[in-house]
């Protein structure tokens, strides 16, 4: 019996000490948002899964995937620390050993695991303060050290085996209690530490940075701005087809249809007359709106439209109905705009901290846009639970990203890229053209609203003619280089420029669509990116012949979908194969050939078959 137990002990204390580890990762992940080490190796192992089986995980597994790779990486984790911990006691280490066990996991997971990961020696790349991350680590270090003490001190057998050294006096209590003690003391400080660093700031990486001012001819109070004019695209936005809509937009076929002019941006009130320069807005800034539960895998969210199959898309999505994609598996960072901080530096000519405060007195911009996620399909559409549907279209406010560069003195010459950093880790890389591009933006509300917290509450970046990956959430670092930056996606072998192809969808009918003999409608979206759309086409016999549709109203702006109808006759009896296509606004018209998303987008017309009956 005593030979069992001095076995079982060791083993007994290795797992109660990590899952005391790993509870202390994942109560720090939830409470100051210090993302965990399963998660960090998680990523980075996906850098060398090759992106054709990247894909297909995600489009067999879909959000059903329950978080696997996650899971086996906080398994790996687990075990290893399980089995360092029975080693430990099996083996009777002293308790400076084992405290040098903790402060060497510690240091192998700051030293050599965060940097390897891409937060830097000891965190010194993370956009949190280092000194939050490596409290953090510490205190979940400690914390197991702390439990195998414990086990060293109060649980290991009287007498052990003759297979294992005995326990002296003189290195158990109470050497091994004072030892406890002190572990059970740094475990204390360094959560305490940890909250403190969070508590100041929400754990911002606190910049030393001068805080960014506004210009004299800029800043100060504002008068409220006016309500600006309804677009006539909104104002006669249908949302159900009827006959009398579809003879009247099918009068006027597409391709006669002039190109839009660029987006009707929201200009600015002027200041009010009398207000000074140095008045600024002191009111507390608005909060994010409730969260909307996302299901996650181990790729993180990924949540297409919502949309009822054989229904037309909204003109604007509504927000709770727009498409979601994140990386993150756990959790999305949660960020407040009273404590957000914008670091811009690198190539700039005065390096800078911005406020929100700062970022809300510049010129606000009010657009439509539409966001498409490199992965959707453009066609064969079946092939994935996503289907077609990661593309919607909303109205964005912000500021635009060169005026908010320009407190920062603007670029220097010789910039090749911009890095644009979220509070999540997540990087995009865009070239000074797009950084300058008046249409790019730093956005602070979406439909109106405050950006709700799955969109990258309180800042995020929004691309145009990009997918939405060049669109960085939880904002909080731009940093100019003198050298190409290769972004989180680039790193994952996907396209580098992320310019958006030419798409289009039928969304009525429905694919499969059983049909009364005669004349019905057809209905869909397409989208081009910045180049806009000139024209949409649809076939009746699988590609042969192609004709006109018009578009249901005149588009919100350069960089938005449109949506168009026509008809088409179907014989009792006869089975139809509908297609379409669109032309952009250069007059390329949409590839036939089918690709699946990676790497580069993807392509292909979408094609479904109605039938009627006899």
């Amino acid at each position: 019996m005593s030979r069992l137990r001095s076995a079982v002990w060791p083993l007994a204390w290795g797992v109660l000490a990590a899952v005391a580890a790993m509870g202390l990762t994942f109560a720090l992940r939830a409470a100051f948002q210090v993302r965990t080490l399963p998660e960090r190796m998680m990523e980075w192992l996906l850098l060398y899964v090759p992106i054709d089986a990247f894909a297909s995980g995600i489009q067999t597994l879909g959000p059903q995937a329950k978080v696997l790779a996650l899971y086996g990486s906080g398994a790996v984790m687990t075990a290893s620390l399980v089995g360092l911990g029975a080693l430990a006691l099996w083996r009777r280490w002293s308790p400076l050993a084992v405290l040098g066990l903790a402060a060497a996991l510690y240091i192998v997971a700051m030293g050599i695991l965060m940097p390897l990961t891409g937060g830097g020696f000891f965190g010194a790349a993370l956009p949190q303060h280092p000194l939050l991350a490596n409290a953090a680590y510490a205190c979940i270090a400690l914390g197991y050290g702390t439990v195998l003490l414990a086990g060293r001190a109060f649980g290991s057998p009287a007498h052990a085996s003759s297979g294992s050294p005995p326990i002296s006096g003189r290195s158990r209590a109470p050497g091994s209690r004072r030892a406890l003690a002190l572990s059970a003391a740094g475990t204390g400080v360094a959560y305490a530490t940890a909250w403190r660093q969070a508590s100041i700031g929400g754990g911002a990486a606190g910049s030393s940075l001068p805080l960014a001012q506004l210009p004299p001819d800029v800043g100060g109070a504002s008068a409220p701005a006016p309500a600006p004019p309804v677009h006539p695209g909104l104002r006669d936005a249908p949302t159900v087809l009827t006959p009398e809509l579809i003879a009247r937009a099918t009068s006027a076929p597409t391709e006669s249809a002039p190109l839009p002019a660029p987006g009707p941006a929201a200009v600015p009130a002027e200041p009010a007359p009398d207000a000074p320069a140095a008045t600024q807005d002191t009111s507390p800034p608005p909060a994010a709106p409730a969260t909307r539960q996302l299901t996650r895998d181990q790729d993180g969210a990924l949540t297409a439209a919502v949309r009822q199959k054989g229904e037309l898309a909204a003109l604007v999505t509504p927000t709770a109905a727009h498409y979601v994609v994140a990386k993150n598996a756990v959790a999305d960072p949660v960020l407040e705009a009273e404590a957000w901080r914008l670091v811009l530096d690198g190539e700039v000519n005065r390096p800078v901290q911005l406020d929100f405060r700062t970022l809300r007195g510049l010129p606000a911009v009010e657009v439509h846009k539409t966001l498409e996620c490199i992965s959707n399909f453009t066609a064969a559409c079946e092939l994935t639970y996503f289907g077609c549907d990661l593309i919607s279209t909303a109205q964005w406010t912000g500021a635009r990203l060169r005026d908010v560069l320009e407190l920062a003195g603007g670029l220097k010459p010789g910039t090749v890229s911009l890095q644009v950093t979220g509070a999540d880790e997540y990087s995009s890389a865009i070239p000074p053209a797009l950084a300058t591009n008046p249409d790019t933006l730093l956005v602070y509300e979406m439909n109106g609203q405050p950006l709700p917290r799955q969109h990258g509450h309180p800042v995020r970046l929004l691309s145009p003619g990009r997918y939405g990956y060049k669109s960085a959430k939880w904002v909080v670092g731009i940093r100019a280089l003198r050298t190409e930056h290769v972004d989180w996606y680039g790193q994952r072998n996907w396209s580098r420029t992320g310019i958006v192809k030419t798409m289009s969808r039928i969304d009525v009918p429905a694919n499969g669509a059983r049909l009364a003999p005669g004349r019905h409608a057809i209905a869909g979206i397409a989208y081009a990116g910045d180049r806009g759309v000139g024209a949409v086409q649809f076939s009746a016999n699988a590609g042969r012949t192609w004709n006109p549709t018009a578009f249901l109203e005149p588009p919100l702006g350069k960089d938005t979908w449109v949506r168009w109808t026509a008809e088409f006759d179907i014989a009792p009896g006869q089975t139809l194969s509908l297609q379409c296509r669109a032309i952009d606004g250069t007059g390329q018209v949409q590839t036939a050939t089918f690709s699946l998303p990676q790497p580069n987008g993807g392509s292909g017309q979408h094609t479904i078959e109605v039938s009627a009956a006899a």
